[in-house]
């Protein structure tokens, strides 16, 4: 009989250290998306939008990270591989954790614009981030932000998938990016809206705290609702962007003949 017992105990103890430990759902509720050493990123597996020009685009998530990247590490959160981006990079003060919201958006001929700022972040919290584009580059994190530029035409073409996660590819040789340790992002990821309008004003605007629609203005949304294990999240609006894992690849998609998961994982 004492065995039983001592297998209930365990059982029980496990269940309350898992609770303590447990994630709790984002602002927008439901399921998340968990990203690790192993489950490193998902990407589109196509190419996003590629013959698409953007006058204006806001790319925003939520993120929750259980710890933060060390300095000099860069983590992307999400982007499009010669097209845009946004990254946090880990900076160090003396009792606070201080990373740099980092941005970057090509546009046609304005070269590369990149943006950079401080923004205190706390872990074990969802945290609202925002990269805004008006053919130049800005970012918010929790209502605080904007784009501080002129506009400056329309966002180059890309024929590169659309990625959350891992590590984005940067043209090191042809445009100025931003330095550090590429190094792949760990945490939790919600609600990913892409916007063809840039959706917030800075200096300060209202967080949404709801689970994002599909309206006129979106062009593609993932609410990460599948079950843990899934290799496919759904887009939500008529483009079908579906996000996919490594090891998931589709056959087609949009009756088009996709690259092999090998190949995106460059």
């Amino acid at each position: 009989m004492i065995y039983p017992r001592i297998f209930t105990c365990v059982l029980l103890l496990t269940l309350i250290s898992l609770c303590a430990n447990a994630v709790p759902p984002s602002p927008a509720g439901g399921r998340m998306l968990r990203l690790d050493e192993t489950h490193d990123f998902i990407g589109t597996g196509q190419a996003w939008f590629p013959e698409a020009e953007f006058t204006g685009l806001t790319v925003e998530a939520w993120i929750y990270m259980e710890e933060i990247p060390k300095p000099p590490d860069l983590w992307t959160i999400f982007g499009q591989e010669g097209r845009f981006g946004l990254i946090l990079l880990g900076r160090r003060l003396e009792k606070a954790n201080l990373l740099s919201l980092g941005v970057w958006g090509y546009g046609i001929d304005a070269g590369s614009d990149i943006g950079i700022g401080g923004s205190l972040f706390n872990k074990n919290k969802w945290v609202h981030v925002a990269a805004l584009f008006d053919a130049s580059p800005g970012k918010g994190v929790d209502g605080k932000g904007g784009n501080w530029c002129c506009p400056k035409g329309h966002l180059i073409k890309s024929d590169n998938p659309f990625r959350i996660g891992g590590i984005v590819p940067q043209d090191t040789v042809n445009r100025s990016h931003i330095v550090g340790e590429n190094a792949k992002f760990r945490g939790y990821v919600d609600e990913v809206r892409i916007s063809n309008i840039v959706r917030y004003k800075g200096p300060n605007w209202k967080v949404p705290r709801h689970k994002f629609k599909v309206d006129k203005n979106t062009i593609s949304l993932w609410h990460f609702d599948e079950a843990p294990w899934s290799g496919r999240f759904k887009d939500e609006t008529e483009n079908g962007y579906d996000l996919w894992r490594s090891g998931a690849m589709p056959v087609e998609a949009q009756g088009k003949l996709t690259m092999t998961w090998g190949k995106l994982k460059k």
